[in-house]
């Protein structure tokens, strides 16, 4: 239970961003043109990035599905949850031999995808980040069909001890055949293993912007943030994630 106490605080640690709550009225404003902390990425691709590496993004509203369909919830962990879009299909992920939790979302002509995987453990063996992300990555590749060199836009590496623990986040912006990919793990090393989370999102370089705003952060949204801008409260006991040591359980108090 510790362990996934410092999993889950680190996940939101590196996914969630600094979200000024504003007024959910306004319209979110010159995102086409927003500049990011990649060089060579702009607009929602870039801000997408910065959502990903813990930077601001200057949202003034919640992004929301446009076209809600089903409701996604996995097996074994229900607070694992969302709507996705219509014409979208979910696909839960579970390996019990590796402890492996998680959702793929496709787009119905499989052009588009956005992966998440909380929750993975790879027993007995310390497993750099680099060796995780590139196993994520040529996984996408052969589902595509590419086997060339694709273009980085953008690659981040952090390294950080959370109450003793490693932790590596490694990330990705690559440009291939046409598409756009960001792709980012976490790997968490406790008692000789190695804990691992995986996010993956792409799409059509033409779309992936409109993807980022309708599809991919709505969904992110709908993880981490409630309607109010505000952090998710799973057990609503008045801690919110960052501040519960197990946001699943009401009876275990928060930390202020």
């Amino acid at each position: 239970m510790k362990l996934l106490k410092y999993i889950k605080l680190v996940i939101v640690i590196f996914t969630l961003f600094s979200c000024s709550s504003g007024d959910d009225n306004n319209p979110n404003e010159n995102i086409a043109g927003r500049i990011s902390s990649c060089d060579n990425a702009i607009g929602y691709t870039g801000l997408y990035w910065d959502f990903a590496n813990a930077k601001p993004t200057g949202l003034t509203q919640v992004p929301l599905i446009q076209n809600p369909g089903q409701q996604f919830v996995h097996s074994q962990i229900p607070l694992l949850g969302f709507t996705i879009p219509q014409g979208f299909t979910a696909f839960e992920v579970t390996d019990p031999q590796t402890q492996t939790l998680g959702v793929n979302v496709f787009r119905d002509d499989n052009a588009v995808l956005f992966r998440w995987v909380p929750t993975s453990t790879i027993f007995n063996q310390a497993v750099p980040s680099q060796s995780v992300i590139a196993n994520e990555i040529n996984t996408m590749f052969n589902f595509y069909g590419f086997n060339g060199t694709p273009d980085v836009l953008c690659s981040e590496f952090k390294q950080q001890v959370i109450s003793t623990i490693p932790m590596e986040f490694n990330a990705r912006l690559l440009r291939f055949n046409g598409r756009i990919a960001q792709v980012w793990v976490i790997t968490t090393y406790a008692a000789g293993n190695t804990y691992v989370t995986i996010s993956v999102t792409t799409a059509p370089e033409t779309e992936y912007d409109t993807q980022v705003a309708n599809t991919f952060l709505p969904i992110n949204f709908q993880l981490y943030v409630n309607e109010s801008g505000g952090i998710v409260d799973n057990d609503m006991d008045g801690f919110d994630i960052l501040r519960d040591p197990d946001d699943n359980d009401p009876t275990v108090p928060g930390n202020n």
